[in-house]
């Protein structure tokens, strides 16, 4: 295995290590030598960071309660989109395999399992993963 030189091995560069563990923003609390924790907690903790408020912007797999109803008819009467109306929302309901499968259950209630996508502050959507 001759002829292979490490580019690297002249590197003689100091990496800074901090060793005091304060300055980790994404410290996780520390534990003493027992598996107790210390307490120490990370800057984050009290950045005013909203976990639900976050995550509700991204897709999120929920179970609702409604009734599905037509959003759009074709000239010809068929139903093109559907709305999901909750009690306080109301979805669009992306028109995928199961959204097109959703078309004859018009006006019904269900118990529905989905992805949920905010669109803007008064828009949502959802896209039908399972229903009873």
């Amino acid at each position: 295995m001759g002829g292979f030189k490490d580019e690297f091995e002249d590197g003689e560069e100091e990496v800074d290590v901090d060793t005091d563990g304060g300055d980790d923003e994404f410290a996780f609390d520390e534990e003493d030598g027992e598996g107790k924790s210390t307490g120490k907690k990370s800057k984050s903790d009290g950045s005013g960071f909203n976990r639900d408020s976050y995550y509700f912007y991204k897709d999120k797999l929920v179970q609702l309660s409604g009734t599905i109803r037509p959003k759009e008819r074709s000239k010809e009467g068929k139903v093109v989109s559907l709305d999901f109306k909750t009690e306080d929302k109301i979805y669009s309901v992306v028109m995928d395999d199961m959204g097109k499968k959703l078309t004859t259950s018009c006006f019904q209630e269900l118990l529905v399992t989905g992805l949920v996508s905010k669109i803007t502050e008064k828009e949502y959507t959802i896209s039908i993963k399972t229903y009873i």
